[in-house]
């Protein structure tokens, strides 16, 4: 099981909403990319305190 994210500006635990393959990222370190999808995996939360919004590489989650 993933480790629960914090909010950075708050400290309020966070909704988990999506994962989603970010391209952007396996430009910047194509090492980190996986070499089937072609980007790296994010997890997508947001806070239900402030709203704030935060992404995460799912495979930092599984680590963490």
């Amino acid at each position: 099981m993933a480790e629960q994210m914090r909010c950075p500006k708050c400290g309020v635990p966070m909704n988990h909403h999506a994962e989603k393959i970010d391209y952007a990222a396996a430009l910047a370190d194509p090492a980190a990319a996986d070499p089937m999808m072609g980007g790296v995996l994010e997890e997508i939360y947001s806070c239900p305190g402030c709203g704030n919004m935060e992404m995460r590489p799912a495979s930092q989650a599984q680590s963490a």
